[in-house]
């Protein structure tokens, strides 16, 4: 099911929907920071494996939240000001 435009939401849909992202882009930034932290430990202690990899292939997930957020949030504050 295809979630609606930005521009189509209300504003309680937009707030609702940016306070569910704030708190993902934040446990996905504690999330990321443990699994860099241990990727580097496991890679000095054991060399390369998959999970050296992880924080590398969860980043563009964390960064299009943020993406997201900065999209909403600039919404909200057009309707703000409007």
């Amino acid at each position: 099911m295809p979630s609606k435009p930005i521009s189509e939401m209300t504003t309680e849909e937009l707030q609702k929907t940016d306070k569910s992202l704030k708190l993902a882009i934040q446990i996905m930034g504690v999330v990321l920071v443990l699994m860099t932290a241990s990727s580097i430990y496991i890679f000095t202690q054991k060399g390369f494996s998959t999970t050296t990899v992880l924080p590398i292939v969860f980043l563009p997930l964390f960064t299009m939240n943020m993406a997201n957020r900065k999209k909403i949030k600039a919404e909200l504050l057009s309707r703000n000001h409007q």
